[in-house]
């Protein structure tokens, strides 16, 4: 289930940001013009903001694809968010005092000696066990 979620993820993500840098392109404003293209074409002298200014939309999705991309779209926008804001919420890292000059240290507690291993006695032979040579 963890890699089914993982795929899904990935798949979202990527349609999310794909239709983000799509969306200017290929949704219209009420002119007609691509979204956004209004924006940009008032003083226009540059060759590749003419494409855009004078394109009757030249990349054209269903509404269908719109609303899945703009749902993907949503998600990326929720996640960054969230991870900014779960970020923001952890804080500086909490800096230990150094002990004052009166206190002594204190020595830990002794650890456990790690359990012996047991020898094993070493091959006599290489390949399968029990054949005689």
């Amino acid at each position: 289930m963890n890699r089914i979620k993982d795929y899904g993820s990935f798949a979202a993500w990527f349609a999310g940001l794909g239709y983000i840098v799509l969306w200017p392109v290929t949704a219209a404003d009420f002119g007609g013009k691509p979204f956004g293209a209004s924006m940009f074409c008032r003083d226009s002298s540059l060759a590749l903001l003419d494409l855009l200014c004078n394109s009757e939309r030249l990349l054209k999705m269903p509404s269908g694809l719109h609303a899945l991309g703009f749902m993907s779209a949503a998600f990326v926008t929720t996640r960054l968010l969230w991870s900014g804001i779960q970020r923001s919420r952890r804080g500086a890292p909490v800096k230990l005092a150094p002990p004052l000059a009166g206190q002594m240290d204190v020595p830990p507690p002794p650890r456990r000696p790690p359990p012996l291993r047991h020898t094993v006695k070493p091959r006599t032979h290489f390949g399968l066990r029990g054949v005689q040579h």
